[in-house]
C-alpha cells in the first residue's frame, strides 16, 4: 500500500538567511497579489521567489530555475548528508480552543489512483497541474509538501515520533499566531517502524491535488525520457506532510460558494426538493450534515435548506454534494453563474449583501471520515470542498527529484 521513503532535504541555511519567519510562505494557491508583494519584501531569500517566480509566461519558470540553482550554489541553501523524515507540528488557536497538529514529511511512492493507494477526493483544473509541471521541470524538486491523512487510530506513529524528536531544526510564529516546529529524524529504526505501520494503509490527499496530480506527470515524462522504469528513481516520488486522520489537529473547515447569477425566484424554486426555513442571519453557520444556507441580498432573508429525500449512500447526503447535484445541478449552472469560492462567512455575507453577488451558499465541516467515505466509493467531491486548517507552510524543506 503507501510506501514511503526518507529523503535528503534541502533546506534554508540559518546563517545566510537569518530569521526563518522571513523566508517561509503560505502555499502559492492562497497567496494573494498583495501577500505575494509582502512575502517579497520581507527577504530576498522567501520561498515565494521560487513558488510564485516574477516574469511572463516561459520566464516565471527560467527564473525560478535561475534562482534556486544560485541559493544552491551560494549555500542559502543546503542538503542534509543523511535521509530523514521530517516532523512538522503545528500548535494553533481555533474557535477558542488550543491545538497541536502532528505529521511528518516524508516522500511517497507516487501511485496512478486507480491502484486505491492514494485517494483524491476532490475535481482538478487542467491550467493549474500545467503550471506546477513547468516549474517542477525548471527546478526539478518538490517545492512544496503534498498533504495527505493516514488512518491510525491507536495513534502508535505519533507516539514514536514524539519519542524521537530532539532540538527542532526551525520553531517559528507566523501568521495568525500559528507556531511552525520542523524536527528531523535520521534513525533508520524508527523509520522503518513509520514506514511498517503505513505498509498496509491508504492515504487521502487533503490538500495539494494539483500538485500530486503534477507528480504523476512528471514521473511518467522522465520514465519516457530515459526508458527507466526497473528500479526506483527520485521522480517516482513526491514529497509529502502524512497527519493522522485521528488527530486532534486536524480542523477540517467548508469551503462556501458565492454566485453572481442565481437565477429567478430561487427560494420558491427550491422548495420542490427542499425544507426551506428562514433564520437570522447569526444562525447561518447551525447546521446539520446535510444541511446548507442561502444568503440573499437581504440581510432580513437568509434561509436554511434540509433536503426532503435521504439518499442511499451516507456521503450522498453530504451538503456539499447535495449543493452540486440539487442545487446547482438543477436550479443555477455553475458555469454561468460566476461562482467564487470562500473559505471566510463573512466575505460571503459583504459579497452577496453589498449586490456583487445574488447569492450565497455556507455550507457545515466536514470529518475526516466523511472524506474517507467518498473516495473509498471510487467518488470524487467537487473541487474547492475542503480547507484543510491550518495550511502547511512553503520553505521548511525543499525534496530534490536527482539522487
Amino acid at each position: 500500500m503507501a510506501e514511503i521513503e526518507p529523503f535528503r532535504g534541502i533546506r534554508y541555511n540559518e546563517e545566510a538567511v537569518g530569521d526563518f519567519s522571513k523566508v517561509i510562505a503560505p502555499p502559492y494557491d492562497v497567496i494573494s497579489p498583495r501577500q505575494r508583494e509582502e512575502l517579497y519584501a520581507r527577504s530576498p531569500f522567501n520561498a515565494v521567489r521560487i513558488e510564485l517566480p516574477e516574469g511572463e509566461g516561459k520566464e516565471r519558470y527560467e527564473n525560478a530555475k535561475e534562482i534556486y540553482s544560485k541559493w544552491l550554489r551560494d549555500g542559502v541553501l543546503i542538503r542534509d548528508d543523511e535521509p530523514s523524515i521530517y516532523p512538522y507540528y503545528q500548535d494553533f488557536e481555533f474557535e477558542g480552543e488550543r491545538y497541536t497538529r502532528k505529521g511528518f514529511i516524508a516522500n511517497v511512492k507516487v501511485e496512478d489512483f486507480d491502484k486505491r493507494i492514494v485517494l483524491p477526493h476532490e475535481q482538478t483544473f487542467r491550467k493549474h497541474k500545467e503550471d506546477r509541471l513547468a516549474l517542477t521541470i525548471a527546478c526539478n524538486s518538490n517545492l512544496s509538501q503534498i498533504f495527505c491523512v493516514y488512518p491510525n487510530a491507536s495513534g502508535e506513529i505519533e507516539e514514536d515520533i514524539d519519542e524521537s524528536i530532539g532540538k527542532p531544526l526551525v520553531d517559528v510564529t507566523f501568521e495568525e499566531g500559528i507556531r511552525n516546529t520542523l524536527w528531523k529524524i535520521s534513525d533508520p529504526r524508527i523509520i522503518r517502524r513509520v514506514k511498517n505501520l503505513l505498509e498496509d494503509k491508504s492515504i487521502l490527499i487533503a490538500d495539494g491535488h494539483h500538485r500530486y496530480e503534477t507528480s504523476i506527470n512528471f514521473r511518467n515524462l522522465r520514465r519516457k525520457e530515459t526508458g527507466e522504469n526497473s528500479r526506483p528513481m527520485p521522480w517516482d516520488y513526491v514529497m509529502t506532510y502524512l497527519s493522522r486522520g485521528e488527530g486532534q489537529g486536524l480542523i477540517i473547515n467548508p469551503t462556501h460558494r458565492i454566485a453572481r447569477s442565481a437565477g429567478v425566484n430561487l427560494i420558491d424554486n427550491l422548495r420542490e426538493d427542499f425544507e426551506v426555513e428562514r433564520v437570522a442571519l447569526e444562525h447561518s453557520l447551525d447546521l446539520g450534515a446535510d444541511q446548507i444556507s442561502v444568503v440573499t441580498k437581504d440581510p432580513e432573508r437568509t434561509f436554511r435548506l434540509t433536503p426532503k429525500a435521504t439518499r442511499e449512500k451516507d456521503y450522498e447526503n453530504l451538503a456539499v454534494i447535495i449543493l452540486h447535484s440539487q442545487v446547482f445541478g438543477k436550479l443555477v449552472e455553475e458555469d454561468k453563474a460566476g461562482v467564487r469560492y470562500s473559505k471566510f462567512p463573512e466575505e460571503v455575507f459583504e459579497n452577496v449583501h453589498n449586490g456583487e453577488f445574488e447569492a450565497g451558499f455556507l455550507l457545515p465541516k466536514l470529518k475526516s471520515e466523511d472524506i474517507f467515505k467518498v473516495v473509498l466509493d471510487g467518488t470524487k467531491m467537487p473541487h474547492k470542498t475542503t480547507y484543510f486548517y491550518p495550511k502547511i507552510l512553503s520553505g521548511l524543506v525543499f525534496s530534490p527529484l536527482w539522487r
